[in-house]
């Protein structure tokens, strides 16, 4: 007989042991996605506080084309804003849970995402380090922060994803 991967007789081949780097990658990348739920809604509650200087920039903008614009209609139109960015919000943390989960299961195109993606949450983090002295409210405050922690926790992640027995594991799986 063959010596193949698959043997009809001998079924799949066993599952290689998750590494203990992949694991706590995991855990960090579950952390990122937790954390960007704390920053967006501390972005949206301050975006609330907001609102009326939101609605008179809509109307200023609306009345440029349309000189019969009126306040509640502006209004309407910036709560629908508020409602689409936490629809989007739930879908980008839905989307980031299958990811760190594909990444769990060995899938060598999610810790290739979840790298691209960290790599721009770094990125930001090191921007709002330093403009996090210009911002103005608790919210906000703890947006940046929570920006900043994200930051950290995907550097992390991304160094444990790429260490060699990681790299073994993830290509081991490959498929």
């Amino acid at each position: 007989m063959i010596n193949t991967p698959y043997s009809p007789r001998l079924g799949p081949p066993p599952r290689p042991p998750v590494p203990e780097d992949i694991r706590t990658a995991r855990q960090l990348w579950w952390g990122v996605v937790g954390f960007g739920v704390v920053q967006l809604t501390a972005s949206l509650l301050s975006a609330v506080g907001q609102r009326r200087e939101f609605t008179e920039q809509m109307l200023e903008q609306m009345r440029e084309t349309d000189p019969n614009a009126t306040v509640a209609f502006a209004d309407l139109l910036v709560l629908i804003v508020f409602v689409v960015v936490v629809l989007i919000g739930l879908t980008v943390t839905g989307l980031g849970l299958l990811f760190v989960y594909l990444f769990g299961c060995g899938k060598l195109w999610a810790r290739t995402l979840l790298t691209f993606v960290g790599v721009w949450l770094v990125m930001m983090a090191l921007g709002t380090l330093f403009t996090l002295n210009a911002v103005g409210g608790v919210a906000s405050l703890i947006a940046g922060g929570a920006a900043i922690v994200q930051g950290v926790l995907a550097g992390g992640a991304i160094y444990l994803g790429h260490r060699p027995e990681s790299t073994a594991y993830f290509l081991m799986n490959r498929r």
